[in-house]
Parts: C-alpha cells; structure tokens; sequence
C-alpha cells in the first residue's frame, strides 16, 4: 500500500482537520468518478478504494497524536490508556514501540489479561521474565497469574497478599483467584462425594454377594 499521506497529498504532520478536509473531498471526487463509463470509472472505483484504506491508518494515528497529547507518550501513555480500559489504543501505542524488550512484553501482557486472554498473558509474562529474569515483579507476577489460571506449581507463599498479576488489577485478580479457590473446593467436595457413593455401593455389593453365598450354603 502507498504511504497514506502521499495519498491525501500531505504531510504527516499536517493538522487532523485539514487532513480530513483533504480526505472527504477526495472521496467525493473519485466517488462521483466511478459512475463514469469505461476505464475511467474503474480508475474511480480503485482510486476510492486505496483511500478508503489509507484513511484508516491515518485515523489511527490521529487518534496515537490526540491520546499521546493528553498523556504524554511512552509508558505512562500505554499505562494511562489500559487504565482507562482503552485497549485498542493501549495495542496501538504498544505496536508503535519497536523495542520489544522485556517491558514491552510486560505490557503486552496485562493488556492481553485485561481482555481475559490468559494463556496469551502468561506466554507474554514467561518472555519478560526470561529476558529480565531479576525483576522480581515480572516473576512475582507471572506466579500470582498461574495462581489464577489454577497451576499446581504456583504457591501462594510467593505473592503478596490481596496483591493481583498487576499494580492496578487487584480487585480483577481477587475475584478470579477466588472463583478458583471455590472452583477446586466444589471439585474437592464432588471427589468426595463420589468416592463415598463408591465405597457405600461396593458395601452394598458385598453385602448381596455374602448373602447370596449364605443363602445357597
């Protein structure tokens, strides 16, 4: 695809309004172009479609100039967005980000928790830790996640108390860590009471069994 502003015939760094001025007058010309007859209606047609495509990559980063704008940029823009549950823009501004280093990973993996994609989380999380093994929050928080997901590895020893996978996900992460907790205790009871139910039926059966044996003797 061209460059999304040699199509519109501007700068990057041209004002939203005129770039929207720019796209919607040329929208009407190739819209009205592709009416006409032969190849030139088809150019019309095609012209359209390329603008179309263009002006959603424009939109997007309109939208990372605004929130960069009211946020500040870098982490505390990423951070600010997931807060305030946008995190499409949060995505954006992460992709935006060529380093991919272990807090980029970091953050991939809150925002992939935050849209309840916890194996992807995790996955992300197990990255961080391998390229910044040290960080103890990035380990801490990779047990108190498997906490969650119910791993048998994870132990609660390890992680703060009423602390969730992310500074500002505790009440998130209370209330998943106790549906497990109630999840294994419901599994626990059912075990329970399926190994009574068998050993009250194999009572039964050998009871019938002796006396049968009884009975023929």
């Amino acid at each position: 695809m061209k460059d999304p502003y040699e199509v519109l015939g501007l700068d990057r760094d041209a004002d939203p309004d005129r770039l929207r001025a720019r796209y919607e007058a040329l929208r009407a010309r190739y819209g009205e172009q592709r009416f006409q007859d032969g190849e030139l209606g088809n150019e019309g047609a095609r012209l359209l479609s390329e603008l179309e495509d263009c002006w959603k990559v424009i939109e997007k980063d309109i939208a990372r100039r605004e929130s960069s704008k009211k946020y500040g940029g870098g982490w505390g823009e990423i951070d600010s967005l997931i807060r305030a549950g946008s995190y499409d823009e949060a995505q954006d501004v992460l992709d935006s980000i060529t380093d991919r280093d272990a807090k980029w990973h970091y953050y991939q993996s809150i925002i992939f928790y935050k849209r309840d994609w916890l194996s992807e989380s995790r996955s992300q999380l197990m990255i961080a830790v391998q390229l910044d093994p040290n960080n103890a929050k990035y380990r801490e928080s990779l047990n108190k996640l498997d906490m969650v997901m119910g791993n048998p590895s994870a132990r609660a020893t390890d992680v703060g108390a009423g602390q969730g996978p992310y500074a500002y996900d505790d009440d998130m992460y209370n209330e998943r860590y106790r549906q497990q907790q109630q999840y294994q205790q419901q599994q626990s009871m059912n075990d329970a009471a399926n190994t009574c139910a068998n050993c009250a039926l194999c009572y039964c059966l050998t009871e019938t069994c002796c006396a049968c044996a009884r009975g023929c003797s």
